[in-house]
């Protein structure tokens, strides 16, 4: 949200600079993105009149002008511009002004004359497209005048990101009511609060037939001339990035963005009966005056009239009845809405407006009628007309709520010691109102604050407005015993980033929700979790059932971005009807840079050994694990494997599946090891000392013939438990298949060592094991 000084001024009496307004905003928890001051852009930029224009000695289509810019002596401009002639007032960049497009002017020689500035075209001050002549300004102002404050740009834009929830900040009439709390003024104008006596009526043009709907006032202004708003309207609203439409719907707009209370503006004439708010009853269209057309769902906040829906409540309004150049009558809006109700309504169709935006964050309910005034004066002075008056109906304000809070609570809770005579000026300055019982408050919470209900949220509220960097940085002490009950799987978690990121992995975090299509990747239907209220109903409406998918999207992403090799890993939960696993996954895509000493293209068995060091660090040596095939359906069948002990399988290692990889539309191959660390965390095996035999080891090579099917694995493990004592390691060396040997059949070649622990083994040890 973007908020101009100018407009802050309006309602907080302060000498501070826009950066210590800014500096101040992020000190009370609203981060200031950007500060961007207008007059900066036309720094040296200004006023100026041309006194003579003769022809350049040495070029024909160039001008030497001198020009009066306000200083003791004219200065001498070289001008090509067609239309330069004597006596007009133009715009005049000095030497070390910074045009848009980072365009310096220097005094600059031009075919032998010095040209000491530059007149300027709209374009080149980004005021316009107009380039074929400089700009013949209409104006009084004198010689010299900075352009900025003949323009009105001398104003200063502050660009706030405000948390979901705030909604009592997004307005500069809050904002100026929180810094004033926090000492950035001597003097609040509460514009809203000095409106005590408003005249209303109850409403005869407007029914509410819907709970959503808790209160709603309409305003009758006829006679209206609506138009092009006039400039002053326009620049506020460019401020604030917001697009002039027309001088109603632009007042409306600049309202809201100083007050924070959405409203909207019928055509009168338009409306066939009488406003009804209703619940929809499913799939009426309704063509927005975003340009879209909604579909609304059984129970939406319908705005009606006789002849249907005519607008999205607290959303967007229809243009079937929207104001326009031909407007005579006008129907002025300004309701309450259930906040979640309209987010809810505004996500599924997403639809994303500023009314929407502060309607879902809650709106204060007691500036709803107070800021009707103001429009319709606005309204009819520049549009002239007559307004009526103000009809309501519904319940206006919610019973305050009380919160009975000790002012100790700011040290113990908060860890900053502010007095209690500081600590009720503070909340009243934030509109609350404080009464003393003992040492006790009574805190009657303002409506504006909408989601204040405990004393947790005061303590927060006033840490907030004294500055959340002046809370002292203290670490908590250590608990003298060792606290019982704490989550197991984290020393898990953290070891297994750990391992990954040695094993020269980046790690990545990926969202736990993903597409119902990838969820059904690893899952039956019947298994995955899809949730209520999803974020993003295509791609965030399941809990994922595994680390895979995104992961290889993520690595596919940095490829795609020039990135040739990517090493990837996660580790994290996956989640189930059934219950919820804990595991890790590896990703590696693409291909290392070239060296001049070659390089190893990685492939199933690098992969399979970032598997066993995994492992290893867990007290599983790849001595220990027997390697099978089996990996699930993400790995190709041919090129993957398990490592497992016995019934236990704790690491899938391999080339990805290319359907898999075609199903997530990526291009190229990849391979993948996941890990399963809850069956890793339930072998619970301690690695042991480190201990290495004195004795000689003895290595033998067995060449067999077995049928074409049997695993090498199964071989490997046959070896190994031949004599779990003596056999130290083994490795297949050479596998061999072709017309030497019997259809059907291979030679696997294997290397056994041997080793005891306790003496030299002798030739009868040897071959009794052989």
């Amino acid at each position: 949200m973007k908020i101009s000084l100018s407009t802050l001024t309006r309602f907080l009496i302060t000498d501070a600079t826009a950066q210590e307004i800014a500096d101040k905003m992020v000190a009370m928890g609203l981060e200031v993105e950007g500060l961007e001051d207008e007059a900066k852009t036309f720094d040296r930029v200004v006023v100026g009149r041309i006194i003579t224009r003769i022809k350049h000695p040495d070029a024909d289509k160039l001008g030497v002008c001198t020009v009066d810019v306000g200083a003791a002596e004219p200065v001498t401009i070289v001008c090509g511009a067609p239309n330069a002639r004597d006596g007009i007032t133009v715009a005049v960049a000095l030497d070390g002004a910074c045009l848009p497009g980072d365009f310096l002017i220097k005094p600059t020689k031009m075919r032998g004359i010095t040209s000491n500035g530059m007149i300027c075209s709209e374009r080149e001050l980004g005021l316009g497209d107009e380039h074929n002549g400089i700009w013949e300004m209409d104006t009084d102002a004198a010689s010299g005048t900075p352009l900025a404050t003949v323009l009105g740009k001398s104003d200063t834009i502050f660009d706030v990101s405000i948390t979901p929830n705030r909604g009592d900040a997004l307005s500069a009439y809050g904002i100026a009511r929180d810094l004033f709390a926090g000492g950035m003024g001597s003097e609040f104008y509460d514009a809203l609060s000095e409106r005590s006596s408003i005249k209303t009526t109850a409403a005869t043009d407007v029914e509410i037939q819907h709970d959503g709907c808790s209160f709603f006032s309409l305003t009758k202004i006829e006679g209206v001339n609506n138009g092009e708003s006039p400039a002053w309207l326009k620049q506020s609203l460019l401020k604030v990035d917001l697009r002039p439409i027309n001088v109603i719907a632009d007042i409306t707009n600049w309202l809201l963005n100083t007050y924070g209370q959405p409203m909207h503006a019928y055509d009168a004439d338009k409306v066939q009966g009488k406003i009804r708010v209703a619940p929809a009853k499913g799939g009426e269209t309704l063509k927005g005056l975003d340009g879209h057309t909604h579909t609304l769902a059984e129970g939406d906040i319908a705005i009606m009239d006789d002849s249907g829906v005519i607008g999205l409540a607290g959303i967007v309004g229809g243009e079937s009845t929207s104001v326009d150049e031909n407007t005579k009558n006008v129907y002025l809006e300004l309701a309450q809405f259930d906040k979640d109700m309209i987010a809810k309504t505004g996500q599924r169709l997403q639809c994303n407006t500023d009314a929407r935006y502060r309607f879902e964050r809650g709106i204060d309910p007691s500036a709803t009628v107070r800021v009707v005034p103001e429009v319709v004066q606005y309204i009819v002075a520049e549009c002239g007309g007559t307004a009526g008056v103000i009809q309501i109906t519904g319940r206006e304000l919610p019973e305050a709520r009380v919160i009975e809070f000790d002012p100790v609570r700011v040290k113990t809770f908060g860890g900053l010691d502010i007095p209690a005579s500081e600590v009720k000026t503070s909340l009243e300055a934030l509109g609350f109102t404080v009464a003393e019982k003992g040492t006790l408050f009574n805190v009657s919470v303002p409506h504006h604050c909408t989601i204040m209900e405990t004393p947790e949220d005061l303590v927060e509220e006033l840490l907030r407005i004294k500055g959340l960097d002046a809370v002292p940085a203290v670490l908590p002490a250590l608990p003298e015993l060792k606290v019982k009950g704490a989550d197991a799987g984290r020393s898990v978690d953290r070891q297994a980033r750990r391992i990954l990121a040695s094993n020269g992995f980046l790690e990545c975090i990926n969202y736990s929700f993903v597409s119902k299509h990838d969820a059904l990747l690893n899952a039956p239907e019947n298994d995955v979790l899809e949730i209520d209220n999803p974020l993003d109903e295509e791609h965030m409406s399941t809990m994922r059932t595994s680390l895979i998918p995104s992961l290889l999207r993520a690595a596919a992403k940095n490829t795609a971005r020039s990135i040739a090799y990517v090493r990837l890993a996660e580790v994290g939960k996956v989640y189930f009807k059934s219950g919820e696993k804990r595991m890790a996954a590896a990703v590696v895509m693409g291909k290392q840079e070239k060296h001049w000493n070659g390089l190893v293209e990685e492939n199933v068995f690098t992969m399979k050994a970032n598997a066993e060091a995994f492992l290893a660090e867990f007290g599983l040596p790849a001595e220990r694990l027997q390697v099978r095939t089996g990996a699930s359906n993400f790995f190709h069948p041919g090129r993957s494997g398990v490592l497992a002990l016995g019934k236990n399988t704790f690491a899938s290692f391999g080339e990805v599946h290319p359907s898999l990889m075609k199903k997530l539309d990526i291009k190229g191959t990849a391979l993948l090891v996941e890990i399963d660390l809850d069956a890793v965390d339930a072998m619970n095996i301690k690695t042991g000392a480190f201990s290495m035999s004195t004795f000689q080891p003895s290595k033998r090579d067995f060449a067999l013939l077995v049928d074409e099917n049997v695993a090498a694995g199964d071989l490997l493990a046959a070896f190994k438990g031949a004599d779990r004592d003596l056999v130290k390691d083994v490795n297949v060396f050479d596998v061999y298949q072709g017309d030497k040997l019997p259809e059907g059949k291979k030679s696997i070649a294997l290397s056994v060592m041997l080793q005891a622990t306790d003496r030299t083994l002798t030739e009868d040890d040897i071959n009794k094991v052989c």
